[in-house]
C-alpha cells in the first residue's frame, strides 16, 4: 500500500488537472463599452442591407476629461479627442452582421456587458417581424442584462444618439435620465425593459413602449408607441394625453400632474397615489360590458386666486373637475385604441384570462384579431379624485 505522502501528492495532482485557465479572458483595454444602439433602415444602398446598426462606445480616457471640461469638443487633427464617446455606423443584413463589421472597424471589440439603451426607428419597427428579430441577438446575447431599456423612435435612431448631451458626459446618459423621470410625469410610459419586452413578444398581447423623438437639439419621450400581439408591428403612435389615460388605465401611474379648467382658470393636481379596478358583465356570448374603476389621491399643486380651496364646498368643486378630466383622457385613449388601432393594448384581455377565464376562453381568438370583440365592448370609466391637502398658496381673495 502507497503510503500517505504519496496518495496526497497524487491526489493533488490530478486535482490541478482538472483547474483550468481563463481561456476567454479579455483585457479590459482591449475591450469596446458599448452604451447605446440605434437601428435604423438603411438609406441609399437599393435595399441591400435590411439594418443600419450604430453603436455608442465609450472612450475612458475620454470620461475623466469630460468631468473637467465640455464633451464633445475635439480638434481638427483628432474629432474625438476629448470626447467621452463616439458612434460608429454601419449596414448588414442581421445583427450579428453589425455586430461583426463594427468589430472590423474599431481597435476594441464591441462589448455589451454595459449596454443601456436599444434605440428602434419607426420605419424598422414597422415592417412585420423586424422588433423580434432585432431583439433576438440582444436576448440570446451571453454579455446582455434583461434591464436593457428598449425605445422606439419617432424619426431616425442615429439622429438620438448624435444629440448634445446636457449636464451628461454622453447622450445615453443624458436619455437615461429623461426615461426615469416618470414619477413627474404621467404623459410618458415607465422604462420598457428587454425583459419585459421579450414577455410581451411571447404572450402575444398588444403592448406599448416607451418612445423618444429628437426635439429642439434634446429629446422628449412624451407618449408611447403601440405594437400589434400578433404581428409584432408598429401600428403608430399615442400622444402625451392618451398615454397618460393608458397609465391610469393600467395601473402605471407613478406621479405627476392632473390639470383641469374651473371658472376660466387652471388648476394643477399632483397625483401621490393611483388605483384601478376593472369589472365585467357579459350581456350576450360576444359582447361584454367593462367598468373602469381610477381612484387618484393627491395635492393641489395650483389654485387659483379668487377662491378658497379650504372650504368644503370649493374642493368638491375642484374634484369634480378633476375627475371630469380624468374621465374625458381616459375615453379619448380608450376610442383611439378600440376604433382607430382595434387592439387591446388596457390589458382587458389579460384580466379575462386571469379573472374569468370560462368567459374569456370562447372568444380567445377573436378579441383583437378575427371578430375584433374588443372594439365592440362597451367601456364605462368611473374616477374619483381626493384631494389629501391643498398645498401652500399665498392668499385667497374671496368676492364680497
Amino acid at each position: 500500500m502507497l503510503p500517505r505522502k504519496v496518495l496526497c501528492t497524487l491526489y493533488l495532482g490530478c486535482t490541478l488537472l482538472l483547474l483550468t485557465g481563463c481561456w476567454d479572458r479579455v483585457e479590459i483595454n482591449q475591450r469596446g463599452f458599448v452604451v447605446g444602439v440605434a437601428i435604423d433602415k438603411p438609406e441609399g444602398d437599393n435595399g441591400k442591407n435590411q439594418y443600419k446598426g450604430t453603436y455608442q462606445m465609450i472612450v475612458p480616457g475620454g470620461l475623466k476629461q469630460s468631468s473637467g471640461s465640455t464633451t464633445g469638443q475635439g480638434n481638427s487633427m483628432n474629432p474625438h479627442a476629448g470626447q467621452a464617446y463616439f458612434n460608429i455606423s454601419t449596414t448588414e443584413n442581421s445583427m450579428p452582421a453589425v455586430a461583426a463589421r463594427i468589430a472590423g472597424r474599431t481597435s476594441r471589440s464591441p462589448y455589451f456587458e454595459h449596454l443601456r439603451i436599444i434605440i428602434i426607428s419607426s420605419d424598422v419597427a414597422k415592417n412585420k417581424e423586424n422588433l423580434p428579430n432585432v431583439l433576438d441577438f440582444f436576448l440570446r446575447n451571453s454579455e446582455m442584462r434583461r434591464g436593457v431599456q428598449i425605445l422606439v423612435a419617432d424619426g431616425k435612431a442615429s439622429d438620438i444618439l448624435g444629440i448634445y448631451p446636457n449636464n451628461e458626459s454622453t447622450p445615453i446618459d443624458y436619455i437615461s435620465s429623461i426615461a426615469k423621470n416618470n414619477q413627474k410625469t404621467n404623459f410618458m410610459l415607465p422604462e420598457s425593459r428587454i425583459g419585459d419586452v421579450h414577455e410581451f413578444l411571447i404572450k402575444n398581447e398588444s403592448f406599448v413602449l416607451q418612445t423618444i423623438k429628437k426635439e429642439d437639439g434634446g429629446v422628449t419621450l412624451n407618449g408611447s408607441a403601440l405594437f400589434d400581439g400578433t404581428t409584432k408591428q408598429l401600428l403608430g403612435f399615442l400622444t402625451g394625453e392618451e398615454t397618460q389615460g393608458l397609465n391610469f388605465i393600467t395601473k402605471r401611474v407613478k406621479g405627476g400632474i392632473i390639470e383641469s379648467n374651473i371658472d376660466e382658470q387652471v388648476v394643477a393636481f399632483k397625483v401621490e397615489r393611483a388605483n384601478r379596478k376593472f369589472y365585467v358583465q357579459q350581456t350576450s356570448p360576444g359582447h361584454m360590458k367593462f367598468t373602469i374603476k381610477i381612484i387618484a389621491e393627491g395635492t393641489l399643486d395650483k389654485s387659483i386666486t379668487n377662491i378658497d380651496p379650504s372650504e368644503g364646498k370649493t374642493v368638491e368643486a375642484l374634484e369634480q373637475s378633476l375627475e371630469d378630466k380624468l374621465t374625458s383622457t381616459a375615453n379619448k385613449t380608450i376610442k383611439k385604441l378600440q376604433h382607430s388601432y382595434k387592439k387591446d393594448a388596457l390589458g382587458l384581455g389579460p384580466y379575462l384570462f386571469q379573472d374569468h377565464y370560462k368567459m374569456w376562453k370562447p372568444i380567445a381568438e377573436n378579441w383583437d384579431n378575427g371578430e375584433n370583440l374588443f372594439s365592440q365592448a362597451e367601456v364605462d370609466v368611473q374616477t374619483k379624485v381626493i384631494i389629501r391637502r391643498i398645498g401652500n398658496i399665498f392668499e385667497s381673495t374671496k368676492e364680497q
